[in-house]
């Protein structure tokens, strides 16, 4: 089985936690993952949802995982928008969506991946069930 994470999700691998389900292999969408580099590397005071779990972090372990944020490690997956484009291309006329979600929507259906939500997103939500997708939020 894959697991499609979300950015808070995928923060909380880089920094050391158990994926969702061990056994399964990680994928993040290229939006997720811009969007934790984006709040990390450029993190402010107070931090913020994404980068304070980083800050948190004693410096040796913080060292790391902002090393794993640079360069995502080999058992997490990136699925390229040119593999995604027709999908996304093809999902759009079903589901409205803003380019985070149809980005998410197109990598779960591309993967037929389980993804899951660190919060809710009753759109998102909505297009992965009608999609036959099974979505886990929390």
């Amino acid at each position: 089985m894959i697991r499609l994470v979300d950015d808070q999700l995928l923060s909380a691998v880089l920094r050391g936690d158990a994926p969702p389900n061990d056994d399964a292999r990680v994928f993040t969408t290229g939006c997720w993952y811009v969007r934790l580099c984006q709040a990390v590397l450029t993190a402010t005071s107070p931090p913020g949802t994404l980068s304070g779990p980083f800050l948190d972090l004693p410096e040796p372990t913080r060292a790391r995982a902002i090393d794993a944020l640079l360069v995502l490690p080999d058992e997490i997956g990136l699925v390229s928008l040119r593999d995604l484009g027709p999908t996304i291309g093809h999902l759009r006329s079903r589901h409205q969506l803003n380019i985070l979600g149809m980005e998410a929507l197109a990598a779960a259906t591309h993967l037929g991946a389980h993804v899951h939500l660190s919060v809710t997103s009753p759109r998102l939500e909505a297009a992965l069930e009608a999609e036959g997708l099974p979505v886990t939020v929390g």
